[in-house]
This record gives C-alpha cells, structure tokens and sequence, in this order.
C-alpha cells in the first residue's frame, strides 16, 4: 500500500524510464563537486504528498542541520532549524565543492526558502565511477533551482541508506547557491 507521504518518490518513480547519468563520473565514488550528508525522513501531516527530509552534516558542537520539503514533483522549500551548532564548516566545505570563487552569505535570514526541483530520472544506482545511472536503484537525482533560475545545484538523495549530497551544476552557480543557503542555514 502507497502512503500519501510516498506519493511524491512513487510519482517520480512513475514519470521517468531508463538511465540517466546526472552528473560526470570520477574514481572515488563520489560525484566531483560534491558534498555528502545525512538524511531521515520526517512524519508530515496525512493529507499532503509532501515529503519532509531532516538533513544533518557532521557530528556534535560542529553538526549543521536543515529541513527539506518536497511539496510536489516541481516545488519545495528549505527550512531552518533553530538549535544547531554555528554552520560555518559546513558552509565552508560546500563552497569549495561548488567552487564558489567569492562565497558571501547572505544577510537574510528567513525560515524558509522556496525552490523549484526537476527530477531527473527514475531512481538509479550510483556507478562505481561515481556517476548514476545504469539501472534501477534507490537514488534519486534531482536539480534544484533557486532564485529564478539565478543558481542551480543538483541534489541527490536515497531514503533507503540516508544519504545525500549537493552537487555542483556549474561553477559560475556557486556563489549564488551559497548565498541562497545561508538565508535558512544559519
């Protein structure tokens, strides 16, 4: 039986067929320009076909944590989390992997931040290059838009093993995507 709260993955799921391969492939197994993290899905409320994912990076006084919301196949939000360690590592790392050439946060701070999402295919498996694709598989590989289309970072994600990463789209997204984050990340 489909919960309302899977809806969104099982839509997803549906639309798209065959491989894709989101992002270039490299040796280690991870995607290039890419930082990973924790995630663990969240109860939502039993009338929506959101899907609420708790995100976390590194461990004790230095652990980063943010909300996100998928709200449909194309709309989501970030949310804040109050409580949280300063995220100053965290910000830090993800700039080097987006290569942001000049990172500057940004001075809003907001509870929330909306986005646009694409899922880019069925959900694959991570290749051994560090690429996906090849056939069918627990991530999800999704590109996240911010800012109207102003900054673009791919997110992927696997609710089975409750990992996640952010990926570089483009360099010259860097900059933006940091300033973006830093109004729910702080």
């Amino acid at each position: 039986m489909i919960t309302r709260r899977s809806a969104l993955i099982v839509f997803a799921s549906a639309v798209f067929s065959g491989g894709v391969y989101a992002q270039d492939q490299v040796t280690d197994g991870r995607s290039p320009g890419s930082l990973a993290f924790k995630i663990t899905q969240l109860p939502v409320k039993s009338d929506t076909d959101d899907l609420a994912l708790m995100a976390s990076y590194g461990d004790g006084d230095y652990q980063t944590k943010f909300a996100i919301e998928l709200q449909s196949e194309s709309r989501g939000r970030f949310l804040h989390v109050t409580g949280g360690a300063r995220p100053t590592h965290f910000i830090s790392e993800l700039g080097k992997a987006l290569e942001a050439s000049d990172p500057r946060l940004s001075n809003a701070k907001q509870d929330t931040l909306a986005f646009d999402i694409a899922f880019l295919g069925p959900p694959t498996v991570r290749s051994s290059g560090g690429g996906f694709g090849g056939g069918p598989g627990d991530w999800y590989t999704t590109k996240i838009f911010f800012g109207e289309d102003q900054a673009e970072v791919y997110f992927n994600f696997n609710l089975v093993s409750g990992e996640a990463e952010f990926s570089i789209k483009d360099e010259s997204y860097g900059n933006a995507v940091l300033s973006e984050l830093s109004k729910v990340i702080w």
